[in-house]
C-alpha cells in the first residue's frame, strides 16, 4: 500500500493536470449551455484508460525496484547489470553512477598499491635495521658488565619495536598471510619464552610453565606474535614475582603476572588503538599499540582474547584457542 501511495504521490502533477483539463471542459460546456451529462461517458472512459496506464507503470516500477534491490549489495556494477533507462535523465544518472564507481575502483587500486609499497618498505627496513642491532649485540657480549647488559636489554626493545612496526603494517593492510593448520602449542610457547629469557633474567622474574600436549588450529606466526606481546607487557609491568603460563583442557592459554595490574576504568579500553591508560602514563615509553595489535591478530585468527586484572595484584590474559572460523590447509 505504501508503494502505491508513493507511486501516486510521485505522479500527482499528472493527476492534477487531468483534473484541471476535465474542469476546463466542464466549464466550457456549461458556458455554452451544453448538457453536462454528455461529458460523463468520455470522462469515465479516459479515467479507465488512465487507470490502466497507471497500473502498467506501477508494475514496471515494482519490477525495477526489485532489480535495484538485488544490485544494492553488489560490489561491482556494469552497464548490462543496470535496468534499461526509460528516460534521458535516468540514463544520465546511470552514467554518473558508473563513472563514480570507476573512480572508486581506481582509488582502491591506488590505495592497495600504496599500502603494498609501504608494507614492502617496512619489511625491508626491519630486515636492514636488524643487521646493526645484531652487530651491536655481539660487541656488547664481548664484555659482560652491568652497563652492557642494560644496553642489550634496550637493543632487544628496539628490535621488538621494529617487528611491531612491520606487524602493524601487515595487519592494517588486511592481508595477514595466514597459514592455518594444526600446531603443537608447546613449541610455540617455548620459542616465545626463549626469546624473552634474557629479559626474565635481567629483571629476576620467575617464569612458571609446565608444558602442554595440546594441538591447536591457528597460524603459528601470528599466535607467536600475540604471546610475545603479552610476555613483553608482563615483564614491563612486573617489578618482582612471577609470570605463569597455563593451558587448560578447553584450549585456553592464560598468561598471569604479579605486576601492577590494570585500573578498572582502563579495562574496557586497553585493546583500543593508542590507549595507554594509567599504567601507560606512568611508563612514558608506552605507545598503546601492542595490545591493539594483539586484538587485531586474535580477530584475524578467530581467537577470543580477554583480560582480568586487579590493581596491585597482577593481570591475566586469556586466549581462547578453541574458537576459530577456519579450516586447516
Amino acid at each position: 500500500m505504501k508503494s502505491i501511495l508513493r507511486f501516486i504521490g510521485n505522479r500527482r502533477a499528472i493527476l492534477l493536470w487531468g483534473v484541471l483539463c476535465a474542469a476546463v471542459f466542464a466549464a466550457v460546456f456549461a458556458l455554452y449551455g451544453i448538457d453536462l451529462r454528455v461529458i460523463w461517458y468520455p470522462l469515465v472512459l479516459c479515467a479507465a484508460v488512465t487507470a490502466g496506464f497507471f497500473l502498467r507503470e506501477l508494475h514496471k516500477e515494482r519490477k525495477k525496484h526489485r532489480e535495484l534491490e538485488l544490485l544494492r549489495e553488489a560490489e561491482n556494477l556494469d552497464r548490462d547489470s543496470l535496468p534499461e533507462p526509460e528516460s534521458r535523465t535516468e540514463g544520465d544518472y546511470q552514467e554518473i553512477l558508473l563513472n563514480m564507481q570507476e573512480k572508486l575502483r581506481r582509488e582502491r587500486e591506488y590505495q592497495a598499491e600504496s599500502r603494498k609499497d609501504m608494507e614492502d618498505y617496512y619489511a625491508m627496513w626491519v630486515h636492514q635495521i636488524k643487521a646493526p642491532i645484531a652487530v651491536m649485540n655481539v660487541l656488547l657480549q664481548q664484555e659482560d658488565t652491568a652497563a652492557n647488559r642494560e644496553l642489550r636489554g634496550e637493543l632487544f626493545r628496539v628490535e621488538q619495536y621494529a617487528d611491531m612496526a612491520l606487524s602493524y603494517a601487515r595487519l592494517g593492510s588486511g592481508t595477514s598471510d595466514l597459514v592455518i593448520q594444526e600446531y603443537e602449542l608447546d613449541g610455540i610457547i617455548r620459542r616465545a619464552v626463549r626469546k624473552y629469557a634474557g629479559q626474565f633474567i635481567r629483571k629476576k622474574i620467575r617464569l612458571v610453565y609446565e608444558g602442554t600436549e595440546v594441538s591447536v588450529l591457528t597460524d603459528e606466526k601470528w599466535l607467536s606474535f600475540i604471546i610475545e606481546q603479552l610476555l613483553s607487557n608482563a615483564i614491563k609491568y612486573t617489578a618482582e614475582g612471577s609470570v605463569t603460563i597455563r593451558v587448560d583442557d578447553r584450549k585456553r592459554l592464560t598468561l598471569t603476572d604479579t605486576g601492577i595490574g590494570i585500573a578498572p576504568e582502563d579495562l574496557p579500553r586497553i585493546f583500543e588503538k593508542g590507549y595507554t591508560g594509567y599504567n601507560g602514563r606512568l611508563d612514558k615509553k608506552s605507545t598503546g599499540i601492542g595490545l591493539y595489535l594483539c586484538r587485531m591478530a586474535a580477530e584475524r585468527l578467530g581467537h577470543k582474547l580477554t583480560v582480568e586484572s586487579e590493581p596491585g595484584r597482577g593481570s591475566s590474559f586469556t586466549i581462547d584457542l578453541d574458537s576459530y572460523p577456519y579450516q586447516a590447509e
